[in-house]
């Protein structure tokens, strides 16, 4: 064989290398001489290769410098209710609450933006929890009958919470492990109750059990005759005397009580109840105690009276009582009566479904009715919490209960026992954010003070029927730092908008929005958004008393229609608008005063006259009609009814030009809510897609002919591969395949049969075989292939000369929609008309989902938004030209310049990695030694749950981390990813995980709580790859490359190795390109492609093909290969909005 083969038609020696392994393979015999051309040629590409990097060495070292401060990955922070909690405990000296959850995770608690939190490392549901009262310490018992004592030890700046020893060798004779029961605080040691009727005790300090024991056996023989019984049971309750340090209750499964005196190691008193027994309480003055029993009793003792019962009382009776689970009796202040206070207890025929905590003062008797079941609670004294004043005599203070915490399996309720009602508290911490489900959620950075107060004013008033008092847990300390005022915003599957307040630790609900109450169907008799139980209170009836409903949890909705899909709020026009399941736009204005309005419905079609198409959806949700009454806060302007009414996948909105644009999987439409008019309807649908939308249900017949013409057709494919395996030999080698339109493509044998294959360009043939891409097109779901993706407004170049107002859209078809818009002079925006039409269309060579489009200026910046300059929050854009669009598909990131639509740069994903892009936004980067230095970086997420950040000149890669496990499909679909270098995402349905990729820009617990023991050393951060390279090339051959890939240098296309997409424009004012012209235009990219082709004999020629109907073709644009800097701040607020599945 005979080959001509010149060097210089290689780009990288790579690809001359890849070449020559495919000649080895079928030419042995050539070897030896092609050993000593390998070694030839690394030698000359080492050296040219090294006399490149070393010309820039400062750039650098300078450039690894500066991404150490601008990039670092953190997660420190969970916001929202801590999923499956388990466990409950209070230490009213340091006023701490702790949660505990069947996951091992612990949380602690103390005023707003204090928070201790840590994780059990068996990861074994915590059974019990318990505080040892003002140390700063707490015990928990997990079900795998291990004991855990955790400390929270401080530093000069923070405190931290950590394990300090554990306790696991509770044995019986050496023999089978003893089962805890109930564990209790008893002066400084630790009281263990175990199931077979022992009492051990526990060292506190030393965290070993003390040779004392309270055996079945000893307790037997000190009680009467008359209260002995075969077998006492399990213990069941131990309760500290509150007087005399020596004596404690010791209450056992069947009924029998006995007042232990651990001094005189005998028993004191005994009683016994005829019911089984469910848990005990004092009377703070020593001399009486409770007990409540399974029939849904309680027994009031008096310790003098022996075994006689004071009084024994079922409150929900005489019919069969569920238990009272657990009861406390509190005395108040003066002369005022004692509360009495438990949890179940009710009627098992009438209200045994119900989960209530009952609270009794006297006369007043309310019964809370929650949403799920109680787990526990807590009752707040001030006696506990307050110094005791020496001087008085313990049993003659006053308990003072001022607030109850309880614990219910999806929320925490807390109640105000001190104001008139016993209103709730507002939450600071903790918030069932899944209350109903979410649908939807944003991120709003930097909101301006203006309408950061009208929220909070808004939100005051709607939740008015909640306690004024601050809220009552108020330990530790949190250290002052700089905060902005963020705000995450979550959509409901009931139609609610609820704004969180996420500029700290602490995640509080400031406001809601109920777009149910705009929809007959979703409508009750009340003021607008605020329904009767819209703030989680609602006062019974006559007919409902003593039950009064409480809580926000509320997993139901009447009609899915109502949820929402889409948020987006503009922090400067204070708009905003929320689409829903059910093709419903609605426009809302933030207003001070209370109005009465009555709203109008524009309706638009996006399939037109389509003969075919027959919608068998759902229908449309009917507006409520006349004059409706609407509180303070945001007041709906007008609503858009797309037709059909299918689910809103994509939301645009242009503040300043009062315009906004919604998707569906049927296209989109462009509105104007000044006009309250359509201007434009786009119909995605192709005639294959309508027809496959019109019947979903196609003939058996055909259905089946198809599925058998399919089968045999992948049946041939597999023997082929199968026939392939066998002659290469080696499953491991390169192998040539020829793919379905004939071309010739690079794969390995492990790739999946059937798989149309990309003809390779020059980055392609590199030593790393790309991974093939599967076919998309009409053959797949027609829905999904029409489904509109995203969609963004700009004010660029469409043209070489003049620059104006446009729309564009991407669907999961790969097609990209550029229109141009005409806006009327702004004294007549409301009289004349705004118009719009099709200006470009690109079509991506692989047709993968474009998820994200954005328009870079000169400097690549994104364009921020007009209002943000306009107010002095951003800088003005560069608008002399050189304008590029950037478009996000699952597969690649590329770059096109503007207007001529010719591809600079490109990231391929899929093809090196077989990961596909998620979620994707762009993101300030600022220096955190220098806050005046900052870059506007890409940052995404994978649906392998990893985190990328890349510059958006030259589309390199800065760092990459695995984030999410890879199979939390939830966690990843609902990624939040905010124009600050943050972001959330649902590590549960009920909380929210918060990370950050920006080394400035990271919130994290900053309390404290002074304690003597211990400093807690900071856990490690996950390590982080990040990719070294300078300006132009990496530094060395052992540059750092993530998880084996290609470097980024090697990622990065140059013009000369693009695959031009199809480009078509519109643009009528421009002149046509002839075809000869086209055709030489279309050549050039392939030439070089072409040679090593011809050389190599493993690669088909670039086909792609550019149509540009009106518009002259310009220069072969250059990549930029240098990273952007850029020290003017830019202090843009950008939404990332995310769909969650429900």
């Amino acid at each position: 064989m005979h080959t001509s083969i010149s060097l210089t038609s290689f780009s990288h020696y790579s690809v001359f290398e890849a070449w020559c392994k495919l000649i080895l393979k079928q030419y042995d015999g050539v070897i030896e001489a092609m050993s000593s051309l390998f070694s030839f040629i690394r030698h000359r590409y080492d050296k040219i290769k090294g006399d490149t990097v070393h010309s820039h060495p400062k750039e650098s070292d300078f450039r690894q410098k500066l991404k150490k401060e601008l990039y670092e990955y953190n997660q420190v922070l969970h916001h929202g209710f801590p999923t499956k909690p388990s466990a409950l405990a209070y230490d009213p000296s340091l006023q701490l609450l702790a949660i505990a959850t069947k996951h091992g995770a612990l949380r602690v608690y103390g005023a707003p933006d204090v928070e201790f939190c840590s994780t059990h490392e068996s990861e074994e549901t915590v059974t019990q929890l318990l505080f040892i009262p003002g140390e700063g310490r707490l015990v928990s018992l997990t079900c795998d009958n291990v004991l855990h004592l955790w400390e929270i030890n401080s530093d000069d700046f923070n405190s931290t919470l950590e394990e300090k020893k554990t306790f696991d060798e509770f044995t019986s004779d050496g023999s089978k492990p003893k089962a805890i029961s109930v564990i209790s605080i008893f002066d400084k040691k630790l009281l263990l109750g175990t199931e077979d009727g022992d009492v051990h005790l526990l060292n506190l300090h030393s965290f070993k059990i003390t040779d004392q024991v309270i055996s079945q056996d000893v307790i037997m023989q000190n009680v009467p005759e008359d209260c002995k019984v075969v077998s006492t049971g399990s213990v069941e309750a131990l309760q500290a005397h509150p007087t005399n340090k020596d004596k404690f209750l010791i209450g056992y499964d069947r009924g029998l009580i006995v007042l232990w005196d651990l001094k005189e190691n005998k028993a004191d008193v005994t009683f016994n109840a005829s019911q089984q027994l469910e848990s005990l309480c004092w009377n703070r003055n020593g001399k009486e105690f409770l007990s409540s029993h399974s029939d849904g009793s309680y027994v009031h003792w008096v310790v003098d009276d022996g075994n006689q019962p004071k009084e024994e009382c079922i409150p929900y009776g005489p019919f069969p009582c569920k238990a009272i689970s657990k009861i406390d009796w509190k005395t108040a202040e003066g002369d005022n009566e004692p509360f009495m206070i438990f949890s179940g207890g009710m009627a098992r025929g009438s209200y045994g479904d119900k989960f209530t905590v009952s609270v009794i003062q006297g006369e007043k008797h309310v019964t809370f009715d929650f949403t799920s079941r109680v787990l526990d609670y807590t009752v707040l004294c001030k006696a506990d919490e307050e110094p005791t004043d020496p001087g008085l005599e313990a049993g003659s203070i006053r308990d003072i209960p001022h607030s109850i915490i309880v614990l219910l399996e999806e929320e925490i309720v807390a109640i105000d026992l001190l104001s008139n009602g016993w209103p709730p508290f507002r939450l600071p911490y903790g918030n069932s954010i899944h209350a109903s489900a979410i649908t939807a959620s944003s991120h709003v950075s930097n909101v301006p003070e203006s309408l950061w107060k009208k929220i909070i004013d808004a939100g005051n008033q709607l939740f008015s029927s909640y306690s004024k008092r601050e809220w009552p847990i108020r330990g530790g300390e949190k250290q002052e730092t700089r905060k902005s005022r963020d705000i995450l915003l979550t959509g409901h599957e009931d139609g609610s908008v609820k704004f969180w307040n996420v500029s700290s630790v602490s995640m509080e609900l400031m406001y809601k929005v109920n777009t149910a109450s705009y929809f007959e169907e979703g409508f009750t008799e009340s003021d607008g958004d605020v329904s009767d139980d819209a703030d989680g209170i609602r006062e019974p009836t006559e007919d409902e008393e003593p039950f009064r409903k409480i809580g926000h949890f509320d997993p139901y909705t009447d009609d899915p229609r109502l949820g929402v899909q889409r948020i987006f709020l503009c922090p400067v026009s204070d708009i905003l608008v929320v689409a829903g399941t059910a093709g419903q736009v609605i426009v809302l204005q933030m207003e001070r005063e209370q109005r009465e309005l009555d709203i109008k419905v524009s309706k638009v079609n996006l399939v037109g006259d389509r003969d075919n198409f027959v919608w068998k959806g759902h229908n449309s949700l009917t507006v409520v009609s006349g004059d409706v009454r609407y509180n303070q806060g945001f007041q709906p302007q007008c609503i858009l009814q797309m037709s059909p009414p299918a689910a809103c996948t994509a939301l645009s909105v242009h503040t300043e030009w009062q315009l906004l644009s919604a998707g569906t999987a049927h296209g989109f439409c462009l509105f104007d809510f000044c006009q309250r008019r359509s201007i434009s309807a786009t119909c995605t649908l192709s005639a294959t897609e309508t027809s496959a939308t019109d019947d979903s249900s196609m003939s058996r017949r055909k259905s089946f002919k198809k599925s058998l013409r399919e089968s045999f057709r992948r049946l041939r494919r597999r023997r082929s591969m199968g026939k392939t395996k066998k002659e290469s030999g080696a499953s491991n080698r390169l192998q040539e395949m020829k793919s379905d339109d004939g071309q010739r493509a690079i794969s390995s044998p492990k790739m999946q049969a059937g798989r149309k294959l990309a003809p390779p360009t020059i980055e392609e043939d590199m030593p790393h075989a790309e991974r093939a891409i599967e076919e998309r097109g009409a053959s797949g779901d027609g829905s999904q292939c029409s489904m509109v993706r995203c969609l963004q407004f700009a004010d660029t170049y469409l043209t070489a000369t003049v620059h104006s107002p446009s729309l564009l859209a991407g669907t999961n078809a790969g097609k990209v929609y550029i229109f141009s818009i005409v806006l009327p002079a702004y004294d007549k925006r409301d009289q004349e008309d705004v118009t719009a039409r099709l200006s470009k269309e690109i079509t991506l060579r692989h047709q993968a989902p474009v998820i994200g489009l954005s328009i870079i200026d000169g400097t690549y910046y994104p364009l921020p938004l007009a209002l943000e300059v306009q107010n002095g929050r951003a800088k003005a854009p560069d608008m002399s030209g050189n304008h590029k669009l950037l478009v996000i598909s699952e597969e690649q990131f590329k770059l096109f310049a503007m207007p001529t639509l010719k591809p600079e740069d490109k990231w391929k994903l899929t093809a090196h990695e077989g990961s596909r892009t998620r979620k994707v936004a762009t993101c300030t980067f600022r220096s955190r030694s220098d806050e005046q230095y900052n870059e506007m970086n890409i940052a995404c997420m994978t649906n392998m749950g990893q985190l990328s950040v890349y510059t958006i000149k030259g589309l390199r890669r800065q760092m990459n981390i695995d984030a999410i496990n890879k199979i939390d499909i939830n966690g990843i679909a609902s990624c939040i990813l905010a124009s600050t270098g943050e972001g959330f995402y649902l590590s549960s349905s009920s909380e929210y995980a918060r990370f950050s990729l920006s080394a400035a820009k990271v919130v994290k617990p900053a309390c404290k709580l002074t304690l003597k023991d211990g400093l807690r050393t900071p856990e490690g951060t996950p390590q982080i790859i990040i990719e070294n390279y300078d300006e132009t090339h990496p530094t060395s051959r052992d540059s750092v490359v993530s998880r084996g890939e290609l470097s980024a240098a090697d990622m990065s296309l140059r013009s000369a190795d693009m695959t031009q997409d199809e480009v078509v424009d519109y643009a009528h004012e421009e002149p046509e390109l002839s075809p000869a012209a086209a055709a030489a235009s279309a050549s050039v990219a392939a030439d070089d492609a072409s040679n090593i082709c011809n050389a190599s004999e493993t690669a088909g020629q670039t086909s792609d093909q550019l149509t540009n109907h009106h518009s002259p073709v310009a220069e072969e644009p250059v990549a930029s290969s240098t990273l952007h800097s850029h020290n003017e701040a830019h202090s843009t607020v950008t939404t990332a909005t995310v769909e969650v599945s429900p």
